[in-house]
């Protein structure tokens, strides 16, 4: 049985380990000059069910406190990049809602960039909107469940949902597509993510309707349904669009936008809206630490993948242990990856690392980066180890 409440304490001496922050504040982009690393808070809600999520998955707080993070930091890289290309040097004072903001897994690197007076957080959660509010600084209005009961007493530029859609059954689809829609101001653009059929367990195909919805999810808060998981085509999405919006009201779509995983669509708040500066986001490198562990004899065993769907093959992951860097090379075989990710360029994305660290007080810290020749950059793993006596 997963011992929750243990594996919670030890995420959170990492969220309040100084070098973890400075880790994740290292792979941070798009922040103004003047943002500080000690402006940047690692705390996280006691019931955030992403991070309860991976602690039960993992059963360990070093891989779920590294996908926590890498996970929020994509989603701030993404966000960042659909504001700056759809409103140029307007991104920055555009008013922008996270919808369905959950605990502020973009909201805790937003609120950094972008002017307190400009953002709003709308979330279901009473506990989750109060941590947000007080943590991030971030003015909040509460989401009702149904959606043309919601009301935020202003109209937005852009409207962000991450991971809403991918678990509304299709009666609330609609329905929450119609109401955001509505919000937009003039000029203004809905952003929203999406599992597509790919995603379906086993490889079900979806059915002639486009869709698939599953009572359940990650989330045991809330009613399974009315938040499940859901399955959808770009067709069905289409059509969506098209009854919500009307005929000829068009999309972009974002494959694997949003962590390598979920689609990204926008809608406009108008037909027209020219998405041709999207062609050059960027869903930067990704990977994982698949083995992780301190042998018996003290010594330091890791190992995983690391890629881009951009740009395919990286030639190596950047490892630190104590602050001490090390350049492990990629190349081993990960059919594996290829295959899931449906990208031949990545089947030799496999690297290995071992390392017998130095005896002294403390533990082993240890922190795993792919890097591009641009300058992005994945948290793939990040975590303490006991050291060797």
């Amino acid at each position: 049985m997963t011992d929750l409440a243990g594996l919670w304490a030890q995420a959170d001496r990492l969220c309040e380990d100084p070098a973890m922050r400075e880790a994740v504040w290292r792979h941070c982009r798009f922040l103004p000059p003047g943002v500080r690393p000690g402006q940047l808070d690692l705390r996280i809600h006691p019931g955030d069910q992403m991070l309860a999520h991976s602690l039960r998955h993992h059963g360990e707080a070093n891989a779920s406190f590294a996908q926590y993070f890498n996970v929020a930091l994509q989603q701030y890289h993404a966000a960042q990049q659909v504001l700056a290309a759809l409103f140029g040097e307007r991104a920055a004072q555009a008013d922008v809602l996270d919808f369905a903001c959950g605990y502020g897994r973009l909201l805790r690197f937003l609120s950094l960039a972008h002017p307190a007076d400009r953002l709003l957080a709308a979330e279901i959660q009473p506990e989750a909107l109060a941590f947000v509010r007080d943590a991030f600084g971030v003015a909040t209005v509460a989401s009702p469940a149904d959606p043309a009961l919601f009301e935020p007493g202003r109209r937005f530029d852009f409207i962000w949902v991450a991971s809403l859609f991918s678990h509304l059954p299709p009666s609330l689809f609609e329905a929450w597509l119609r109401r955001l829609h509505g919000c937009l101001a003039p000029g203004g653009v809905l952003c929203f993510s999406v599992h597509d059929a790919w995603m379906v367990p086993g490889g079900q195909p979806l059915p002639a309707a486009g869709f698939l919805f599953h009572p359940e999810s990650e989330n045991a808060d809330l009613d399974s349904a009315l938040y499940g998981t859901m399955y959808v085509s770009e067709g069905y999405v289409a059509d969506a669009v098209a009854r919500v919006c009307g005929e000829g009201h068009g999309h972009h779509r974002i494959p694997r936008g949003l962590a390598h995983e979920q689609d990204l669509y926008l809608v406009a708040q108008a037909p027209g809206r020219d998405y041709g500066a999207l062609r050059a986001f960027r869903r930067g490198p990704w990977g994982w630490a698949d083995e992780r562990r301190r042998l018996p004899d003290g010594e330091l065993h890791l190992r995983g993948w690391a890629a881009s769907l951009d740009d395919g093959a990286l030639e190596a992951v950047e490892i630190t242990v104590d602050g001490e860097p090390f350049a492990c090379a990629t190349g081993g075989l990960r059919a594996d990856v290829a295959r899931v990710l449906g990208d031949a360029r990545l089947a030799h994305s496999g690297w290995e690392f071992r390392h017998r660290p130095a005896p002294g007080p403390g533990p082993v810290r240890v922190v795993v980066s792919a890097a591009t020749p641009r300058g992005e950059r994945a948290l793939l793993f990040a975590g303490h180890f006991d050291r060797p006596g």
